[in-house]
């Protein structure tokens, strides 16, 4: 997010998309499983947003993570790494 320190607009338009606690994240799958729009998937065995052109901000994934671990943010469309 080197826009939003830079005081910049941001790269595109900002989706909701969700954000993996991936130090915490135990990697049960079952944010995966909620997941009707196949965004989520395993990277390392932990959780991860693999597809977010297919997400569309619902949030079952967070609902469905037992611990937690998953926030739904505003970022660029192609999820936290989009530059």
């Amino acid at each position: 997010m080197n826009w939003l320190f830079a005081r910049r607009p941001p790269p595109g338009p900002l989706r909701l998309l969700p954000v993996v606690d991936r130090g915490l994240c135990t990697g049960c799958g079952l944010c995966i499983a909620a997941c009707p729009h196949g965004a989520l998937g395993f990277d390392w065995s932990l959780a991860a947003l693999k597809n977010p052109a297919s997400c569309t901000g619902e949030g079952r994934c967070a609902a469905a993570c037992p611990d937690g671990l998953i926030g739904m943010k505003r970022l660029p469309a192609g999820g936290e790494g989009a530059a």
